[in-house]
């Protein structure tokens, strides 16, 4: 490891490392090249400083919901810029759940509000709806087809 990475080792439960693997699939596949976590966290950032109210009601119901601790070994070695926005994070996180969070915790919260993002984009498209949140319609003006 270079002077300019970081090194974290990280003992995480099996629903955090599935959240992992998860995360960096859509986020490969919504980017359509692969990711890593670095690139996950240093894209998560700037949304993550945006949470309200009830974000943070969620974020912190997934906290108690989803264990971070437990027995698979992780190592993650990041750049220092990936290092302190991580850790940026966590302090936000800290200041808006109003609790002390781990590296793990963080890192988890990130990619949960990421995965939800994603799930909202989905169900929206599913739904077809246009930028004035209003069905779309096939152009007949009762919306039947012919």
């Amino acid at each position: 490891m270079g002077a300019d990475s970081r090194g974290y080792t990280l003992d995480i439960s099996e629903p955090l490392f599935r959240l992992t693997t998860e995360s960096l699939r859509l986020h490969s596949n919504e980017t359509k090249r692969y990711q890593t976590l670095e690139d996950l966290v240093n894209s998560r950032v700037p949304g993550i400083e945006k949470i309200d109210d009830e974000d943070a009601k969620n974020l912190k119901q997934h906290l108690v919901t989803l264990p971070t601790d437990g027995a698979i070994r992780i190592h993650l070695s990041i750049t220092e810029t990936s290092a302190e926005n991580l850790e940026r994070i966590q302090q936000l996180l800290e200041k808006r759940l109003a609790t002390d969070i781990s590296v793990s915790d963080a890192l988890s919260a990130l990619l949960f509000d990421y995965l939800v993002e994603q799930k909202t984009a989905r169900v929206i498209a599913k739904l077809e709806l246009d930028e004035f949140d209003q069905p779309r319609t096939n152009g007949s003006a009762n919306g039947v087809h012919s």
